[in-house]
């Protein structure tokens, strides 16, 4: 078992070899450099004297290490943005979004939708999904969605003819895709951390010092 106290994230410049690459930790330039792609450092944390996180990012995305000393690890983490169903729940927004987007096709033909409701029914479920990615629907506690746009609203009824059938109105298409989204996720994984982990922690074989 390889134990390094907390001083080392304090030194110039320290190479780890994991069974995962070459970790490169440079603490003068505020830089890890990691299967090909150089991190600026934006935090450290010091969760013990020999357990580390060091926050940082590139130019497309965001990284946690996670130095564990008394294990010998390095643990690799994403930064994932949270949709929140509000006092419930929170998901992967991502892994949401692109579930919804793959899905409507399964809902449509379970729901029988038909007709011209089918193009009505995706033009409201694209705008819906993209408003979860862009953050201007909000998901309540009791299920319902905001739309903080104002662009959408429905009364949360269906309107029905005379005979019973669900009529082709924008009200009834957005029920349906407010039903789709709350039923999908529904059965979705839940996180409670913007950290996701990349894998399985990588085993430090060895790290060398230099000035």
């Amino acid at each position: 078992m390889l134990i390094v106290v907390s001083s080392i994230l304090h030194a110039t410049v320290y190479t780890f070899t994991t069974d995962g690459g070459v970790l490169k930790l440079n603490d003068q330039m505020s830089t890890i450099s990691f299967k090909g792609i150089v991190y600026t450092i934006v935090d450290y944390k010091d969760n013990t004297p020999e357990i580390n996180s060091v926050f940082c990012k590139s130019s497309n995305s965001r990284k946690m290490f996670l130095f564990d000393f008394t294990k010998g690890n390095i643990t690799e983490y994403n930064y994932i943005e949270i949709f929140e169903w509000k006092d419930v729940a929170k998901y992967n927004k991502a892994d949401l979004v692109a579930g919804l987007y793959r899905n409507i096709d399964v809902y449509i033909i379970n729901n029988d939708i038909r007709g011209d409701k089918v193009n009505l029914f995706r033009q409201y479920a694209n705008i819906v999904i993209e408003g979860i990615k862009n953050g201007t629907i909000i998901m309540n506690g009791d299920g319902t969605f905001t739309d903080t746009t104002g662009k959408l609203s429905s009364s949360g009824t269906f309107e029905r003819n005379w005979l019973g059938k669900i009529k082709n109105t924008p009200n009834n298409i957005l029920n349906l895709v407010v039903d789709y989204v709350l039923d999908y996720i529904k059965g979705r994984p839940t996180c409670n951390s913007n950290w996701k982990q990349v894998g399985k922690p990588y085993l430090i074989l060895k790290v060398d010092k230099s000035e």
